[in-house]
């Protein structure tokens, strides 16, 4: 029955916790839409854009002007947003990997208790 208990430890249960951190990797960048914020980082904010059609120069620069506005600021956010899930990600990374390590040594710790255990209580 320990053998057993270890096999899947080590063996399923350890391929399953890596399964599930990269699904939390890959929610995660979906959630915040990572690959659809890079490809539209210089994009117009909120898709405010005004069209100019027969206006007079001047009114047109107003326009342009309005426009690159409006593509600045759609930049800044999506770089916050970009920037947010980049730490959010990196955070996660940190949290699955001490927690694939806390999974790998576990069992390890818990015989090394016993261990203990036994050799403190008969001394």
């Amino acid at each position: 029955m320990l053998y057993g208990y270890f096999y899947w430890w080590y063996g399923k249960g350890f391929r399953q916790a890596w399964q599930v951190a990269g699904f939390v990797l890959e929610e995660i960048a979906d959630f915040f839409s990572l690959e659809g914020l890079a490809r539209t980082w210089f994009a117009p904010w909120k898709n405010d854009v005004l069209s100019s059609t027969n206006l007079a120069l001047s009114d047109q620069v107003k326009i342009w002007e309005q426009n690159l506005a409006s593509r600045l600021v759609g930049f800044v956010m999506r770089s916050f947003v970009i920037l947010f899930t980049v730490l959010l990600l990196a955070v996660a990374t940190l949290l699955e990997a001490l927690l694939l390590f806390v999974w790998a040594t576990l069992p390890l710790v818990i015989i090394a208790l016993v261990i203990l255990a036994i050799v403190w209580g008969t001394g």
